[in-house]
């Protein structure tokens, strides 16, 4: 009986002692719980969405030519202009589609024996090579142009010489199509890359070409 009475004291000792102690345990468990809604990983920001530059349009064009004044000259020419006789250029609806222009003078009197001046008409002009003792000639014309933004009006006759590797080469401008006289050395100056010819006779090569066909 007496025992009896012990174990029921027990008893209700331990769970008062329940009572007091589970509360606080989960109060603590929860506080030491991490608040896991509030911990929102961070995201890396994003980088910024690449823009092109714009760029000016460079399109290709159909030069205006005068054919007038290409006529003109032709026929003021009369049999002064002489045309090799190793090539043929057509006229009227069969020319090219540039006036051909051909260098006369120092040209043909420095030209290789057994090596004959060569003609090709092309889609957009014509070129014609001149082999030669210190430097071969090559004369070509177009009427593709390029309108780029911003660029002047070239005037014609209007020559602009530079020299290049191989030797130099003048362009410029006449009934209103493009034309370029390239002077590729010879012999020893080419093969060291040295210029062959000075500035002043490219010049006058070049601004002594003479009109042979038009349209």
């Amino acid at each position: 009986m007496l025992r009896f009475a012990f174990m029921m004291s027990w008893l209700v000792f331990v769970a008062a002692c329940g009572e007091q102690i589970g509360p606080q345990g989960d109060d603590a468990s929860q506080d030491q719980t991490p608040e896991i809604a509030d911990q929102v990983p961070e995201t890396p920001d994003e980088p910024a969405a690449f823009i092109q530059a714009e760029r000016s349009t460079v399109l290709p064009g159909e030069a205006s030519i005068n054919w007038d004044a290409a006529r003109t000259d032709l026929a003021s020419n009369g049999d002064t202009t002489a045309v090799p006789s190793s090539f043929q250029i057509q006229s009227g609806a069969d020319a090219p589609p540039v006036p051909v222009l051909l260098p006369t003078g120092i040209v043909t009197a420095q030209s290789v024996p057994g090596e004959a001046p060569r003609f090709r008409e092309m889609p957009d002009g014509y070129f014609a090579r001149y082999p030669g003792l210190d430097y071969d000639i090559t004369v070509s014309g177009t009427n593709e142009v390029f309108d780029v933004p911003g660029d002047g009006t070239v005037q014609d006759d209007a020559a602009r010489f530079q020299t290049t590797v191989s030797g130099a080469i003048v362009s410029l401008q006449r009934y209103g199509a493009d034309y370029m006289v390239e002077f590729e050395c010879n012999g020893v100056e080419g093969a060291e890359g040295n210029s062959c010819i000075d500035e002043a006779e490219a010049l006058d090569v070049a601004r002594n070409l003479v009109i042979v066909g038009s349209r």
